[in-house]
């Protein structure tokens, strides 16, 4: 979810100022670390020397290096859904008072946890929605996305697998082993996203659009190199903005804001016992928090592009 002012240089007029956090274009970057100059890496890239190195050690050497976006979006997505899923598990679990305070707190600081991982190496969009945005109007490179796609899809699958492992007592406890998706019983709202009964469709996509709309406007805004201070902790603003959305528009919708968040914990619980139903239920509705976060991304992109980027 940073935002680096390279990316922009050539499509809406920003000047080149690299970032720490700049992830899209690996020929402005300095090399991370290169260890005895895996096949791939600069030349000039520092090196150091590990005693008793193999040729496995080697190949994971350069394996970690030439994928490291890959693998630091896989862990920030993964963390991201280990402790908002965490949080709606509390939530659920009936461990504490239910609150959507609690909820929109706990989810924004789960985004400054991630990002605060992975920032600084991938960029932390943590979201396909925000990468897609990326690639419509920041320049974001098109055979990246399968990259950034396929890890945090991953990345989500593995945090739900993760949480369901180490709540599974208390899970058993609450619904006594009986898996039900909705209900007075139902858990699988601690992984994905399900809506309020009272809120139908339209409510549901206007929602998801408007909100990762907004997310994403802040997210550009906020990375702008000019934009002060905000530009220097943007990772803060992020979280504090995400608090405000779902404080402000949470509540009408399941609000995923991103398709990773939902469709990664879904697929998992259809797979841990809670069956198929997960995504046919409500008429299919799992399609929403899947799709319309891409439209809202680049409705916001385009917000951007038209009202306030005059660079």
């Amino acid at each position: 979810m940073v935002q680096s002012g390279c990316t922009l240089d050539n499509v809406i007029g920003w000047q080149k100022q690299y970032s720490p956090a700049s992830s899209t274009l690996d020929e402005e970057r300095e090399p991370l670390v290169a260890y005895n100059t895996p096949s791939g890496a600069p030349s000039n890239s520092p090196s150091r020397t590990l005693h008793g190195s193999s040729a496995f050690v080697e190949r994971f050497r350069a394996f970690r290096y030439n994928n490291r976006e890959f693998l630091a979006e896989f862990i920030g997505t993964l963390i991201l859904i280990l402790l908002t899923d965490g949080v709606a598990a509390e939530q659920t679990l009936g461990i504490g008072p239910r609150s959507w305070l609690t909820s929109s707190f706990g989810s924004g600081l789960a985004v400054l946890f991630a990002i605060s991982v992975s920032g600084h190496i991938s960029g932390a969009h943590i979201n396909p929605a925000v990468t897609l945005t990326f690639w419509a109007f920041s320049g974001f490179p098109t055979r990246k996305l399968p990259v950034y796609f396929t890890a945090q899809f991953l990345g989500a699958f593995v945090g739900a697998a993760i949480l369901y492992s180490v709540i599974y007592p208390a899970l058993n406890e609450f619904d006594g082993g009986d898996r039900q998706i909705l209900g007075e019983h139902g858990t699988a709202g601690i992984f994905a996203t399900y809506p309020p009964l009272y809120v139908g469709y339209g409510a549901a996509v206007a929602s998801e659009i408007v909100g990762t709309a907004l997310l994403c406007l802040l997210i550009m805004v906020t990375g702008h190199p000019n934009n002060m201070p905000f530009h220097q902790s943007q990772g803060v603003f992020i979280a504090c903005g995400l608090m405000t959305l779902s404080l402000g528009l949470g509540y009408t919708s399941g609000f995923s804001l991103n398709p990773a968040r939902d469709f990664g914990p879904r697929l998992f619980t259809a797979v841990a016992g809670w069956g198929t139903g997960v995504f046919s239920i409500r008429n299919y509705y799992s399609f929403i928090p899947i799709f319309a976060p891409l439209i809202g991304g680049l409705i916001g992109g385009m917000t951007y592009t038209i009202f306030i980027d005059h660079a």
